[in-house]
This record gives structure tokens, sequence and C-alpha cells, in this order.
């Protein structure tokens, strides 16, 4: 124990003091877990408590030992920690003061793998500078990634880049290799071959717009939101380039036809071509109504086809529209007076839209009706009875045990209605056969429907009514 110390709740009420050294030249570029860490064990060498340790310092700042202890070796290769223990683990931190004063030699360079930074040079034919170097170390400690896949990376850059590979750019593509999990050479040649594939998607698609040139970083990126965030098929964005003939075929007019299609749900190429064939319908008919009013050279706009779409789901068909354009083109338009009152020798007029003016309104232009009338149920019910009781009492009515056909023959069919003498007949059954409707199609004044089908109409207009017992069972449920 020490002959002078504080009271161990002295370190709550105390501070500790952190050089403007760290924060500008160390913590701004550091993870903010490892700045943590460094932190927090720069309170303890300041307040030491006893039976400190890499456990019950993860448990304090909710990290796991992994973390905590890639955190002292990312500030060792600063140059900042250096590990003088093993069992148990224990670090030394130095002060950036002294270190600036002599000018130490940065303890944390034996973490560098020297042969690993050598053949980064080769690969990048130069030398790399301290700067780089950390940054490139980032990627293995912070990111994770494995010193091959960053050399591969390395390679790629420099291909891409045509010998001049910028570090912190190429750091860009670290983060995106660590964020999707790349973690062995096998990730790498598959992120390549997709690369080069998609690549040769885009030429395509460029050479599609008219535009024969080598893709951008950015159109590469918009290209790679289209297939990975939003789900579209190469094939779907190869169909979705019909739309750009309305327009300047370009990327960005592309983009918006592919954010709309995305926000309807269609990502498959037939979701786009029925999308966009009924799309191209409805325009169309956007075009008759404004024709039918008057209009011309005008684009239907979202809310147009919006507002058809809406009719459309209360029941109003093409045919209804129209015919109500036709009422209303008397009232549409025509809203200045032609000329004035008086003095112009011609006559009065208030409105271009009179119908008395050519291409004017309809004067009792034609509406659709619906001539329709209910029937309670108990009225329709005994209107039934009442012809079920006249076949009955005319000889009108056959009953059959059963009506089955193992195909389809009309001239079977023929001969049954023969024998019961029904040459006019409604034909019911209790449910739909395939075998009868077919084989009384071709026969004159023979009709076939279903117990849940039979109406007034149809029982009249026959002169013979034949059903099965079946049939006959199920009306008498129903009727009785």
């Amino acid at each position: 124990m020490a002959f002078c110390a504080f009271d161990d709740s002295a370190a709550l009420f105390d501070s500790t003091p952190v050089e403007n050294m760290f924060i500008t030249e160390y913590m701004l570029r550091a993870p903010g877990d490892f700045v943590k860490v460094y932190l927090y064990a720069l309170m303890l060498c300041y307040h030491p408590t006893p039976r400190m340790s890499l456990s019950s310092m993860a448990r304090d700042l909710d990290m796991t030992e992994e973390d905590v202890e890639r955190a002292f070796k990312y500030w060792a290769r600063d140059g900042l920690v250096r590990q003088v223990g093993d069992n148990p683990v224990s670090f030394t931190l130095f002060n950036l003061k002294q270190l600036t004063l002599t000018r130490a030699e940065n303890p944390g360079d034996k973490l560098y793998n020297q042969k690993f930074i050598e053949e980064a040079e080769r690969i990048l034919k130069r030398t790399l500078q301290p700067e780089e170097i950390n940054l490139i170390n980032d990627w293995i400690q912070v990111l994770e990634l494995p010193e091959e896949v960053v050399l591969m990376l390395l390679q790629i850059e420099m291909e891409n880049s045509r010998g001049r590979v910028s570090i912190s750019i190429a750091g860009r593509r670290a983060k995106e290799w660590a964020q999707s999990g790349i973690r062995t050479v096998d990730d790498v040649e598959k992120i390549v071959v997709m690369g080069r594939e998609r690549e040769q998607q885009l030429r395509k698609l460029l050479a599609r717009l008219g535009q024969r040139r080598t893709p951008s970083e950015d159109e590469k990126a918009m290209y790679k939101t289209w297939i990975d965030e939003w789900g579209f098929t190469p094939e779907a964005v190869q169909e979705a380039c019909r739309e750009t003939t309305k327009g300047t075929p370009t990327m960005a007019y592309l983009n918006g036809i592919l954010m709309r299609q995305h926000q309807l749900g269609r990502h498959e190429v037939i979701a786009l071509e029925t999308g966009m064939q009924t799309e191209h319908e409805a325009r169309n008919f956007a075009r008759e109504v404004y024709a039918g009013l008057g209009v011309t050279g005008k684009t239907p706009t979202q809310d147009d086809l919006a507002a058809i779409e809406t009719w459309h789901e209360q029941g109003a068909n093409d045919e209804l529209i129209l015919l109500a354009v036709k009422a209303a083109h008397g009232k549409s338009g025509g809203g200045k007076k032609p000329w004035r009152q008086k003095g112009t020798g011609r006559a009065r007029a208030g409105t271009s839209r009179s119908p008395l003016w050519i291409g004017g309104g309809v004067i009792f232009a034609p509406k659709s009706r619906d001539y329709s009338k209910k029937v309670n149920k108990k009225v329709r019910n005994l209107a039934m009875r009442s012809v079920f009781s006249a076949k009955a009492q005319d000889n009108e009515l056959r009953v059959l045990d059963q009506l089955t056909m193992d195909a389809p023959k009309t001239k079977e069919m023929v001969g049954i209605l023969s024998a019961i003498n029904a040459p006019k007949a409604l034909i019911v059954t209790a449910e739909k056969d395939d075998a009868v409707v077919r084989s009384a199609n071709n026969i004159q004044k023979v009709a076939t429907t279903t117990v849940s089908e039979l109406n007034v109409y149809d029982m009249l207009k026959y002169d013979v009514l034949v059903m099965t017992k079946d049939a006959l069972e199920k009306i008498e449920e129903v009727y009785a």
C-alpha cells in the first residue's frame, strides 16, 4: 500500500487532463470506442483502481475484451501505449509532451508488419508515407480486413486508377468491403467478377441510351442502387429504357423512371411490361378525354391519371366517362366572352362552348342509365313457386333420376330430349356439369343452367323444364 494516497472516492470528484495534441492529432481520426478506451485508461493512470483488469475494463465500458485489446493495439501502433505485461495483461501510457520534446522513437513501430508494408509499396510502385501506413493499418485493425485482402484492394485500385492510387480514396472501398462482410480472398474474387459483370451491363445500358463511353463512379453507384437496394434485375433496367424515348435519354431520366416503378413495386421484366403498357393505355385514354373537352397539346399528368383511375374504381367504364365528357363539353372552357355585346354586327355570344357553335356542347347528350329494378326476395320466391306450379300443372316439367355423360355428345343429348318430348327445353342441374353443357350447346332452343342461376325469365322462355332429382331437392330447400 502506498505511503500517501487519495481516498477511493476522490477520482469521482477529480479531473483527468487531456492534451490538445491528443484531440487534434489522434482523436479526430480514431474510432469512437477506441477513444473511449484511451480516455478511461488515462483516468486509471491518474487514479489507479485496485484489481483493475482487461475483463473489468471491458465490463465497465460495455465492450468485449477483444475490442478493448484491439483498441490498445491501435494506440500502441500510434506510440501512445505499450504493453508491458502478459499475465496479467498490463499497459503503460506515454506522455505526449515528453514524446514530442525528446523525439523518442515511436514504440509502436514494431507492430507494423514490415513485409506487408514492403509488399504494399511494391504494388503501389512508390514509398508509403507514415500517414498512409497508419491509414492502411487502420483497415486491418479497425475494419478487420486481412492483410491479403488489403493487398488485393490496392492491386484493384492500381488497375482502376492507372497507377495513381490515393490511399484516402481507397479507404472508401475498404469501408464498403468491411460493411459487406468481405473477409477472404474468395470474397474479393466474387466481388471483382461481379464488378466486371456490372460494368459490362452498365456499358450496354449506356450504349442503349446512345452514350458509348466509360461509366463514371456516380453512374456505377446509381446502378448499384438500382440492383442491390431497389431490387431491379438487369433485364428490367433495360426494359425501362423504353420510357426514355419521351425525352432526352440520360441516366438521371432513367433513374426517375425506375424510382417511380420501385415505388409501385415493379422490379421484374413482366411486371414492368404490364405496368407500363397499362400506363400507356391510361395516357391514351386521358388524351381522348382531353380531346372530348376540346383540349389539345396537353400531356396527361399523374393527377389526371389518378382521377380517371378513381372513376374506374367507382364503377364508370370508358364509354360512360366519354359520354360524361361529351355532356360536359358545353361547360368546359368558354369562360371568356368571344366579343363585346354590341357594335360588332355579329350575333351576341357569351361563350364559345354554346351548342349552336361548331365544336360546342351537345344539347341533351345521351347518358348511361341503369334500367334494372329491385325485386324483393319474397316477391321473387313467390314468382318462382308460381312458375313451378304452372309448369307442373301444364305437364311441362320433366324430372330425371340422373343426367350424367362420360363425354360431351350432342347426338346423345338429342336422343334424351326426344325421348322425354322436350324439343324446347331448359336443363337444370344441381351443379355445373361441363359435359352436359357442351352436349347441349349446339342444340337450338335448348339451354342449360344450375339451381343457383335459375330465374323466372328463363323458365318462361322455354316450354319444358328438365331437371334432375338432385336439382329438384335443392329447389325444394330454397323455395319450399
